[in-house]
């Protein structure tokens, strides 16, 4: 049994989120099906946590047990790009990985980052990546505030 690790990235616009639900398209599901079509076994995918609806990844973690080794990891990206690309998904980089390892319980950390857009013009760069408010926010009494909500927690 081999464990692989593969580094994803996507935008989360048109999925329900990350995990497999009945009422729509996840990240998992297109990724499961394209793993399972080029790689011709079943493959299950194990992520290293979950996003919510439109939520979008940078670095997102995940990993699937296979019963041979793959040789190519160029040929592997490649093609697996391939057939993720008009989905909006990038497999950026796979590791093989102990027999040990699992993309939930061996992250080290997870990073999250909310971006507000305070402007009158519309978002064109960062539409559906931010949040856009028009009307004028106080930004004194925002660093103020979100001192408050800045903490590292270890579960």
């Amino acid at each position: 049994m081999f464990i692989y690790q593969i580094i994803i990235e996507y935008d989360g616009t048109n999925f329900v989120g990350w995990q497999k639900q009945k009422n729509g398209i996840s990240v998992q599901s297109v990724i499961e099906k394209s793993l399972t079509k080029f790689l011709k076994t079943k493959i299950k995918l194990y992520g290293s946590g979950r996003t919510d609806s439109g939520v979008h990844a940078e670095g997102q973690s995940a990993h699937f047990n296979i019963a041979f080794k793959i040789n190519n990891f160029f040929l592997f990206l490649n093609s697996i790009n391939f057939f993720l690309n008009k989905k909006r998904i990038s497999i950026l980089k796979i590791n093989k990985k102990k027999i040990d390892f699992h993309s939930r319980f061996s992250a080290k950390k997870r990073e999250y980052r909310y971006v507000i857009v305070n402007r009158t013009a519309p978002l064109s760069l960062d539409f559906n990546k931010a949040w856009h408010i028009k009307s004028y926010l106080d930004l004194k009494l925002m660093k103020t505030t979100t001192r408050l909500l800045l903490c590292k927690n270890d579960y």
